[in-house]
């Protein structure tokens, strides 16, 4: 079994044993309107999954953390911070490189249901980096950093655990440019509220 492999089959592993956890928890939890969705109040989420596709050779780690306020029953406006910390790059030279972005989200919630399904679109900017000395000299007369804009659009599903925590899982294919990679982004995490401010 190859290592990308490996990494598929581990990251499915933790999210169905993650899920089974959940749905024993919620047995216990309040009614989907909790704090953490109410208009007015504040969330924040940090949460650990793996970039892979587009222009990424191999699937690679991801780790970020989102903050969000509640418009409104249906709408949160989130801001997220996600990092992919060492990444393959593919093209005419392979090249190992980091990149981060940090995007304002909006997020639109479906009807309340036990898992509440979510739209999402957001626009920010990302930086990436490579290992310049890694390509050999390939590379140039190239930069060896970039910034650009970002676009990402995805989808997840939520579900309370307990009053003021939920689970949340998430989509999102991250469009950009130059050396900040496109692609597609699975995560998960908790999402803790904070209540209103």
């Amino acid at each position: 079994m190859t290592p990308a492999k490996k990494r598929i089959s581990t990251m499915a592993i933790v999210v169905a044993l993650s899920l089974c956890t959940i749905n024993r928890a919620a047995a216990q939890q309040t009614t989907a309107g909790s704090a953490a969705t109410q208009p007015g109040a504040w969330s924040v989420t940090p949460f650990a999954g793996f970039g892979f596709s587009g222009d990424l050779d191999s699937p690679t780690g991801a780790l970020g953390v989102a903050g969000g306020y509640g418009w409104s029953p249906t709408v949160t406006l989130e801001g997220e911070f996600n990092l992919l910390p060492s990444s393959e790059n593919g093209g005419l030279v392979e090249v190992n490189s980091h990149a981060w972005s940090l995007t304002g989200n909006l997020l639109y919630h479906f009807a309340p249901r036990t898992f509440r399904p979510y739209g999402v679109f957001g626009l920010g900017f990302g930086h990436a980096g490579v290992d310049a000395d890694a390509a050999g000299g390939a590379l140039g007369d190239l930069d060896a950093s970039s910034t650009e804009f970002v676009v990402n659009l995805g989808g997840g599903v939520e579900r309370a655990i307990r009053e003021n925590i939920r689970f949340r899982g998430d989509m999102r294919y991250f469009f950009a440019g130059d050396l900040v990679p496109d692609y597609w982004r699975l995560s998960a995490g908790l999402q803790f509220g904070l209540g209103r401010r």
